[in-house]
């Protein structure tokens, strides 16, 4: 009887230990980005409030030094599309660095939103001069 109590007490040892060995952690900290992007595609006006929650999510995943692919890039775009363009070249670029298989599409990002800055100076240094010209 107390062979078997052994054996059974060394099979469920071995079972737990092997389950454990599968239970996998999780090797990015996403945070909440699950939620905060299913509530930002059923409410897209709250821009402001996805953009503080992704900076909060990149912030803390920075600090566990466990950002995830795709996190800094969509972070990036999120800024180019409210304007802080230089802010999202920094993003674009540091997606690019911590993930190098993004290479080619973050260059891309950077150089159009480069271009788009480029666009916006030159389209605000004409105006004013156009002005002056119609008041002549």
């Amino acid at each position: 009887m107390a062979k078997r109590s052994i054996l059974l007490f060394a099979v469920c040892f071995l079972m737990f230990t092997l389950a454990q060995g599968c239970a996998s952690g999780r090797k990015y900290a996403w945070g909440k980005y699950d939620t905060d992007l299913y509530y930002h595609y059923k409410k897209p006006q709250d821009r402001e409030g996805h953009m503080e929650r992704l900076k909060e999510i990149v912030d803390n995943a920075e600090a566990e030094n466990r950002v995830p692919p795709g996190l800094y890039a969509e972070y990036g775009y999120c800024l180019y599309e409210t304007g802080n363009i230089d802010e999202a070249v920094v993003y674009f670029e540091k997606e690019k660095v911590k993930w190098p298989e993004s290479n080619v599409l973050m260059e891309k990002m950077v150089r159009n939103a480069r271009r788009q800055q480029e666009s916006l100076k030159r389209s605000s240094s004409t105006a004013p001069s156009q002005v002056q010209e119609e008041g002549k």
